[in-house]
């Protein structure tokens, strides 16, 4: 009965399986992944830190478009994510003459950059569900203004705390990737998993919370139990992108991930639209070229012969009017919540 009524409802993000959902925003990223990357070594970096963000953003959409709760505290389990990897990585004689007040354990450990990845997701999975436990039971604004505490205290555990890392520096010589190949496969991953959890049951029936809570306890829905799923399962995710972030720029500290990461990943995820993980890829790909472009402009760029130069900033208040303006003229983002779709009629057939 319950499974019937969420078919029937027209709730976004609500589908079934359907290869070209999951099958093209894929082969959106890898295309676009390869051919950018294939420009420069510039180029490749700045792909390497997009799938980064990609990442993230598929973290927040798993847990705020399904659930429509506001969070900002996934960048926190980024951030423990990045810090993870990031000890575990490290040579060993960096930590003993850089990190000369962390704990000795975590100076004699060194691992590859594989086995840390999936540390950090475990942690950074574990306190979500630690924090999810108490976080969840809120709604609304108190949701809002809790999720951002918990940031404010991961931004002051890590920036202050040697014990667990550089404090206030940046931990260094964090091992990088080598190719731009596995920062795709992650993000390939992690792609598939999003759109799976979001058409399971689970996934319609937090989705059912989000529209009308007590008509989907009436379906026997523990709302508190859902959120707490997703977002643990959306703290794991945080937690990969730091990782991935921390692995792409060689290093890491704890200002990497606080206003200004939340900002621009919270901003992917509206203009894209968080209600589907396509929203999330269109959101992060128009972001970044947008800053892509306006970095060159405040640069100095030479039009027509007519030199132009932005003031430094001119990112940030582009992209922040761009997010006004679409949650005032179309609050359901660039995608307005629907999930990729070839328009072809062969392919389109019930």
């Amino acid at each position: 009965m319950s499974d019937d009524l969420l078919r029937s409802s027209q709730l976004p993000g609500v589908t079934r399986f359907q290869w070209q959902q999951l099958l093209g925003p894929i082969v959106v990223i890898v295309v676009l992944s390869y051919v950018i990357s294939s420009i420069s070594i510039t180029f490749t970096f700045l792909t390497e830190g997009t799938l980064a963000l990609l990442v993230m953003v598929l973290g927040l959409q798993v847990f705020i478009g399904n659930s429509g709760v506001l969070s900002f505290g996934q960048a926190a389990f980024a951030m423990v994510g990045g810090f993870a990897t990031g000890l575990l990585t490290v040579p060993v004689k960096i930590k003993e003459n850089v990190l000369d007040e962390l704990w000795e354990p975590l100076k004699a450990i060194n691992m590859g950059i594989w086995p840390s990845l999936v540390i950090a997701v475990a942690i950074g999975a574990f306190f979500a569900f630690l924090t999810g436990l108490f976080l969840m039971r809120l709604s609304g604004l108190a949701a809002g203004i809790a999720t951002f505490a918990l940031l404010m205290v991961a931004d002051n555990v890590f920036f202050n705390w040697r014990l667990i890392g550089p404090g206030p520096q940046v931990m260094p010589q964090v091992p990088k990737f080598g190719f731009v190949d596995e920062s795709i496969i992650l993000a390939v991953v992690v792609m598939v998993v999003v759109y799976l959890i979001g058409i399971s049951r689970r996934g319609r029936l937090l989705r059912a919370t989000r529209e009308d809570p007590l008509a989907a306890r009436a379906l026997g829905a523990s709302v508190w139990r859902l959120r707490v799923l997703f977002f643990t399962v959306s703290g794991g995710i945080a937690a990969l992108s730091g990782a991935m972030y921390a692995h792409h720029s060689g290093a890491v500290s704890a200002r990497d991930f606080y206003l200004g990461f939340t900002f621009t990943t919270l901003a992917m995820l509206v203009i894209g639209g968080a209600t589907s993980m396509w929203g999330a890829v269109v959101g992060t790909i128009a972001v970044t070229a947008i800053g892509q472009v306006l970095l060159e402009f405040e640069s100095g760029v030479t039009v027509g012969g007519i030199d132009i130069t932005l003031p430094n900033g001119a990112r940030g208040v582009v992209i922040a009017a761009a997010l006004v303006a679409i949650l005032i003229w179309r609050p359901k983002g660039i995608t307005g919540g629907r999930e990729f779709a070839l328009r072809l009629p062969f392919l389109n057939r019930p």
